[in-house]
């Protein structure tokens, strides 16, 4: 059997995408589910799934028409094969970002003084490629560049990397394939309304039965604890809350008697819910306890480390009797607030100095009782 991975994804089938978020949010969320069969990749409850995006076709279409080259002139491949120009930008080629390398590769044509004074200036790049992309640069008279031919335009270029994404299932939940929960980005730039690569595309442009190029990225540092009876705290706002969802569905198959408490958080109640069907069960059994932080709901803002800290007597309790802790979401401004917050509990219910707490905090890291999944 053919062996797939990030150098040969397989060409996966989507079974369906559905809105996890209600109309209106402001942190639209979708579900993905992926088959795998006939792939042989097999995952870890706490594995992440890389998927080749493809870019937007409309885009594509503008941006060779700014360039004035043929959609349908050929592009030689590094194997040796080739593809029409149209088909490489849409699935092979990066035109949403503008890295210092693409900058100047383009300007190498392009001769701008504009540029040439922008790719010398690093706080004037890092400015200038913020929000821009290939077509900005097609359509701007002081940058536009006239090339030969499609191979020279397309030398210009990075390829396409793939997105990991934490996989939202487990696999004796779902045999034979594979579930997502992304959060969609949109934003305006420069009067345009973009959007991110591959969230738009598994969103908005991938339909059941069209193919999607995967493969497993293993995540070791992310596993649950081997002993079912231990109990665990998850820690997921927004998109965070997928691994998650793969957590108790693996405990519940399990059987797993630890207790599990998710806190989760997104904007507003009304609109911004994941996966409330499936908690509400969960909760009223008992096997879950949830702690979920409203953030735009009242005057002040309220994120998840506002609940943990109201709970820190309980949290503390919770890993003295040898819960494990989980982290998944952003690492810039989540990640960094509650592992602050945490020490706090340690120092606070713990009766410990900060550096004591920080002490137990590397402790549980080693017994691998505090895991991160953050990006």
């Amino acid at each position: 059997m053919e062996v797939y991975s990030m150098k040969n994804p397989f060409p996966a089938r989507a079974l369906g995408v559905r809105s996890v978020t209600k109309p209106g949010s402001a942190k639209e969320t979708v579900h993905i589910d992926i088959s795998l069969q006939g792939s042989g990749l097999e995952y870890t409850t706490g594995d992440a799934l890389g998927v080749f995006p493809c870019n937007d076709p409309a885009l594509v279409d503008a941006l060779i028409s700014a360039v004035g080259l043929n959609p349908d002139e050929s592009v030689q491949q590094a194997d040796g094969t080739s593809m029409s120009l149209r088909e490489a930008l849409i699935s092979m080629y990066d035109i949403t970002s503008i890295k210092k390398s693409t900058l100047s590769k383009w300007n190498a044509v392009a001769r701008s003084a504009k540029l040439d004074a922008i790719i010398a200036d690093k706080e004037a790049l890092k400015n200038f490629v913020y929000g821009r992309d290939l077509l900005d640069l097609a359509t701007d008279e002081e940058t536009k560049a006239h090339f030969v031919n499609a191979d020279a335009f397309v030398s210009c270029l990075s390829k396409l990397a793939p997105r990991l994404y934490s996989i939202a299932s487990s696999p004796l939940a779902v045999p034979g394939q594979v579930s997502l929960c992304v959060g969609v980005v949109r934003y305006n730039s420069l009067d345009r309304a973009r959007g991110g690569v591959c969230s738009t595309y598994l969103a908005d442009r991938l339909s059941p039965g069209d193919t999607v190029r995967v493969f497993v990225h293993s995540n070791k540092g992310f596993r649950l604890p081997e002993d079912g009876s231990a109990p665990i705290i998850m820690v997921g706002p927004g998109t965070g809350i997928a691994p998650f969802r793969a957590f108790w569905q693996q405990r519940t198959i399990d059987h797993a008697t630890g207790p599990m408490w998710l806190f989760f958080g997104n904007p507003y109640k009304a609109t911004d819910g994941c996966y409330e069907d499936e908690l509400a069960p969960l909760v009223e059994s008992g096997a879950l306890k949830l702690s979920v932080a409203w953030s735009r709901d009242q005057d002040h803002k309220i994120y998840v480390q506002h609940l943990m800290d109201a709970a820190g007597a309980e949290i503390w309790h919770w890993l003295e009797q040898g819960a494990s802790v989980y982290m998944c979401g952003d690492a810039n401004r989540m990640a960094k607030d509650v592992e602050q917050t945490l020490l706090t509990i340690i120092a606070r219910e713990g009766g410990r100095t900060p550096e004591e707490a920080a002490s137990y905090l590397a402790d549980l890291r080693t017994q691998k009782r505090y895991q991160k999944d953050v990006y």
